[in-house]
């Protein structure tokens, strides 16, 4: 079920996983990403949904994502929210070495809530298994 389309992002949800999945297609992370990750973690509040794919595969150049993922996660995901959220983010190889080589130890754990889990995919596939195995 489509619940947001912009010509940038698409956000569905698929009701046999219970995951939201949100694709940007946009060449940069921008104003239009924020709107819909947004979107994303509203709906998750409002439908109680635990999982998230969010596919940024087809974002280029690398940048600096945490700031724009963990930190609207942080400030949009309130305490009394009591259930675990898993969180994928597929992103294309240079993506990934990108963000891994530049990942600070701990950044992390210290700003996501406790009942957080986030991970860095390049295979939606291996994506989509984390979220299902969780």
């Amino acid at each position: 079920m489509t619940l947001y389309q912009t010509p940038e992002a698409s956000l569905t949800y698929h009701h046999a996983t219970e995951t939201l999945y949100l694709s940007y297609n946009a060449t940069r992370l921008s104003v239009s990403f924020g709107l819909a990750y947004q979107r994303a973690l509203e709906e998750m509040l409002g439908k109680n949904v635990g999982k998230l794919l969010l596919d940024l595969k087809r974002n280029a150049p690398p940048s600096d994502e945490e700031d724009q993922i963990l930190g609207p996660l942080v400030s949009n995901i309130p305490n009394t929210f009591n259930r675990p959220i898993f969180i994928a983010a597929v992103l294309s190889e240079g993506q990934y070495q990108y963000q891994i080589g530049n990942y600070s130890a701990g950044v992390g754990n210290t700003i996501t809530p406790d009942n957080v889990e986030f991970n860095y995919f390049t295979s939606r596939k291996e994506a989509a298994a984390w979220l299902g195995d969780n």
